[in-house]
This record gives C-alpha cells, structure tokens and sequence, in this order.
C-alpha cells in the first residue's frame, strides 16, 4: 500500500491499493477527517474534502508567501492544467470545457445566450432544481413558453412525459442526469436522440452525477453538460465546469464579454471575433484559489478511477436499500441502478422529516430532509458501518417519536 497521499504540488495524488491492485477505502477514508467522527452520508448536499485538496489550497498560499510571490498561483498555464485534468478526468477534449463557478451560471448563459423567438418554448420537469428553474422563468417575459413536465403517481418523471411535452417549438430540454430529490436517473441516451430529431439543444445539469458515474461527458449526446464542482467532483464552491459539445458552440452566444471571450487581446479591434472553443464563455479572471483545489481534486478522483467509485457507491446505496426494506420504510429511488445513483430517498411514515435530520445530526449522522422526505447521499468515503448508524439511529428516534 502507498504510505503517503501528498505529494509535491500539482502532482496526481497516491491511492492506497489492496493487493490485488483495488482501491483500498478504508485506507482513502482516513483522507476524509469528519468520517472519523461523522457519519456523512450527504454528499448530494456538499462534499467532504480530501486531504490533497486542502493540501493544493496551502500550496497555492505558500507560493504566494514564498520566493515566487504567486507566480505559479496566478498562472494562466495552471488554469489550462486544471482544464486538461478536468477534462482527462470526467472525459471532454479541453477545448470544450468552460470552468465557470456553478450550474446556474452555465444554466444562464444558455438560457440568456440563446436566440429566442416568440411562440419557442423550452422543457424541464418538476423535478428539477431551483438553478435549473429559476434561469428559465425570466424569458416567459420575451414570449418564450416554459413547459414544467409533471410527475407521475410514483413522484418521478418519466421519459415518455418529457418526450410528449417536445414539439417543433421546444428549443432546449434541460434535465437533470441525477435529480436532486428522488435520485432517479435520466434516461440521457433517449432524450439526446429526441432532441436530435427534434433539432432542439439538450442541456444536462450534471451535478448529482459528475464523480459518481463511470461516463463521459462527451458520450452523454448532451449539446451542453452544467455542474458547480462542490459535490462529488470535491472541488469547491465557485469552481465548476461546462462542457459545450463542438456542434453546439454557435447555438447561443455569451451573454457577456471580457478578456477570454474572443480570439484577441488587441482592445482596438471594433468587431473581435469570439474565442473558437469553449473560453467564450469565461470571463475575466479565474478563480485561481478554487481551480488549484478542482484540479488536484479531479487528478484524485481519476486516480481511484470512476468505475472503481461507481461500483462502490452501487454497492453501499444498495445496502441503504436493503436496510429501508428491512425497517419498512417506503423506497422512493428507483431500485435498479441504472435508474439511480447515490441517492437514496425514502418515507418516515409520518415523521416530520426536518426534525428527523435535526436529531440524526445531534447523534454524527448526516443527512437531508427533501420535499418531506429523508435523503441519503452515499460516496466512496462512507462504509457499512455508517449505513447501519443511519439506520440504528433512524429507528431509535421513530420508535421515540410514537
């Protein structure tokens, strides 16, 4: 087993590996303080942080405090390493990404980059999360229909209602490849080819996803892929990404302009031309401090390996599964994984569940009340252990509550 995870700056961190070449989780536990005392199992809310990131936040300070006064910690090549290992990591050509701050502003620049017409309408479903909301309600002021698609009688929304609710209007469907709330997973490969016929831009937001699931972005038929970076890729607030497939880059235009949108810096030119690539879509300067976490956090990531993190996420949800069946509690994630993720959503038979999340975080365990429901959010991190503490725990203070 490797003995040490730090090494020299920007360098891919060392796993810890088994003997027969496996991550060793225990081992890549111990990078995760809290879990020595928490039993965090709410990842869909913020991430944990592993040592190395924190290690890139000192080292990007000490450059700065050192001999040379944060040449490397405002360097522009930096940001180009941190979109190479970004992209090497979550699977995208560099030249597609934009490390923008969040899902909303990716959100926001389709949504307000976009050559609307009036009578054009644009497709999410209730399911989705404010910032893949919010960004959409301001065109219904430019004649622009937002179609909000419902859930059905099992609260999840089906592919087959979010293909009836596209016609030859619709010009962007923007779902979730994760849903925040139930956790039920898209069926991207169905939507991408409707919106292919259609002719219409599909938007991922990838949040609950990215650092989960074992695919690349490039392969999900996504024109546009938005995430914040602060969940499962464990970067930070403020430093996310936006992948723009190639077809889709003259579909809508920056909504602002600084340095990095255009091909030149000659401040003259009356008519610049917009970058050829995804930088377009950056403005000004970049978060230095967050994309010196984001890349060693991705290098991190992609060194454990996202199939290795896939299954073993499968493997604990799957546990959270068995242990809601066994105290009768009522499932509200799909069960198959390929419908789901690490979320796990589940009834309290009538608890108030902001209490139950109050009384679980007095006793170290983590979790989150969603639309009055409990949700798990489970990650490489996590073991047995927590999952039987959740439960322990859940039991406890239902039985109370009687």
């Amino acid at each position: 087993m490797n003995k040490t995870m730090h090494p020299p700056q920007d360098e891919t961190p060392l796993v810890p590996r088994l003997a027969d070449g496996t991550p060793d989780w225990a081992a890549l536990r111990r990078e995760f303080g809290a879990t020595q005392s928490t039993a965090y199992l709410d990842i869909a809310r913020k991430a944990l942080l592993p040592r190395c990131a924190a290690q890139a936040a000192a080292d990007w300070f000490a450059d700065i405090e050192g001999p040379a006064a944060g040449k490397l910690s405002f360097s522009m090549d930096k940001v180009e390493e941190t979109r190479r290992a970004v992209g090497e990591t979550f699977g995208a050509a560099p030249e597609t990404l934009a490390l923008v701050k969040n899902t909303s502003e990716a959100v926001n620049i389709v949504a307000q980059g976009f050559d609307w017409r009036e009578g054009d309408n644009v497709v999410i479903s209730v399911s989705e999360h404010e910032n893949n909301t919010f960004p959409w309600r301001p065109l219904t002021r430019r004649g622009v229909e937002l179609r909000i698609v419902a859930a059905g009688p099992d609260g999840q929304v089906s592919t087959d209602a979010l293909c009836a609710a596209v016609d030859a209007r619709t010009r962007i469907l923007s779902i979730a490849w994760v849903a925040y709330g139930l956790g039920e997973r898209a069926d991207v490969d169905a939507l991408a080819q409707l919106c292919r016929e259609k002719g219409a831009l599909f938007l991922v937001d990838g949040i609950q996803a990215i650092g989960v699931l074992n695919r690349r972005l490039d392969d999900l038929g996504a024109h546009v892929v938005a995430s914040g970076g602060h969940k499962a890729q464990m970067s930070v607030a403020g430093a996310g990404l936006m992948y723009v497939a190639p077809e889709a880059l003259d579909r809508f235009r920056p909504p602002f302009a600084a340095k990095y949108s255009f091909a030149t810096f000659d401040r003259t030119d009356p008519e610049p031309e917009l970058a050829p690539d995804a930088h377009r879509f950056e403005y000004g300067n970049p978060n230095f401090l967050g994309l010196a976490v984001q890349r060693r956090s991705a290098r991190f990531i992609g060194a454990i390996g996202l199939g290795a993190i896939e299954a073993r996420v499968h493997a604990l949800t799957d546990r959270m599964i068995e242990e809601a069946d066994r105290h009768g509690l009522g499932l509200r994630t799909p069960r198959p994984w390929n419908q789901r993720a690490g979320i796990v959503s589940f009834d309290l038979g009538g608890a108030d569940a902001d209490r139950m999340e109050s009384l679980l975080a007095a006793d170290g365990v983590r979790v989150a009340s969603k639309d009055g429901h409990l949700r798990a959010a489970a990650h490489f991190y996590n073991n047995e252990d927590d999952v039987a503490r959740l439960f322990e725990r859940l039991a406890h203070h239902l039985e109370a509550g009687k």
